[in-house]
């Protein structure tokens, strides 16, 4: 474990922190490396360099991750929630930054001959699944067609979208008071459109809140279709270590055991999740 960390933990330097609508950011930071194996799915623990306070670094989904002369970029989208990302949202250009990359498992992306990928988004869940549209529609030809879901509880915090929207042939919107697209969650709407989909051919990724992702659940159960999800969870180490992002997992003997988000996830097959 300790080898692993060593190898993992990187500085870096802020090159664009920018507020892009109301406490929603998108931070940049450069890495002096080449390349730093970061795929979609992944994480990573970052605090800014030779302060104390916030003491713990702050996980967050990879946004998008790019090679470049200078060294790689690493993106991250972020909304203002707490003590943690205040902080953040209070870096500078030109700030030193302490960052572990990458931490965590990536999607799995075996799932061919499947060529039909859904997304499915709730607030900032957007982040990880912008990587991965990304990345897919780069390397992975035999998609034919990405279809985003995308859910906010009103316009004003529909954030985000410009960037996924140039990967995805199709996107659906969601907003609690109908005030854009569909009224009510994300997952209602899916949840109609669902029985007319080509269940052999598709796969789903999902990230955003828990009762999002549970009604999720629920709603593929009847239906073939593989659906793995990024988890959201409180972490403090990163590593699994401090066992503080402990999930129940199913077995397969249809009992359950913790796993930790940070270093078992935090992808998960949504099926495998025991939801309380």
């Amino acid at each position: 474990m300790t080898d692993k960390i060593n190898a993992d933990a990187k500085t870096g330097q802020v090159i664009e922190n920018v507020e892009i609508a109301k406490s929603y950011f998108l931070l940049s930071i450069l890495l002096r490396v080449s390349q730093c194996g970061a795929m979609p799915g992944q994480f990573a623990m970052i605090r800014r360099q030779g302060v104390r306070d916030p003491l713990l670094s702050r996980p967050l989904g990879l946004y998008g991750v790019y090679n470049t002369e200078a060294g790689t970029v690493i993106e991250f989208f972020y909304r203002v929630v707490g003590r943690g990302t205040t902080a953040l949202s209070n870096l500078v250009v030109g700030d030193r930054i302490n960052i572990l990359v990458p931490l965590g498992n990536p999607f799995d992306l075996q799932f061919e001959p499947r060529s039909h990928v859904v997304l499915i988004a709730g607030g900032v869940g957007l982040a990880p699944l912008t990587y991965l549209a990304d990345y897919i529609s780069d390397t992975m030809p035999a998609v034919k067609k990405l279809t985003l879901y995308m859910g906010a509880t009103t316009a004003s915090t529909l954030v985000g979208l410009k960037k996924i929207e140039r990967f995805c042939t199709d996107t659906k919107i969601a907003t609690n008071d109908g005030s854009v697209g569909f009224k009510g969650t994300i997952t209602d709407l899916f949840q109609q459109d669902i029985p007319a989909m080509d269940h052999k051919n598709t796969v789903l990724f999902a990230c955003g809140p828990y009762g999002m992702v549970r009604h999720l659940a629920q709603i593929i159960t009847p239906y073939d279709i593989p659906c793995h999800i990024s988890t959201e969870e409180r972490m403090a180490c990163g590593i699994g270590a401090c066992l503080g992002c402990a999930i129940k997992i199913r077995t397969s003997d249809n009992s359950w055991h913790y796993c930790s988000v940070c270093k078992d996830g935090p992808i998960f097959d949504i099926r495998d999740i025991m939801w309380d």
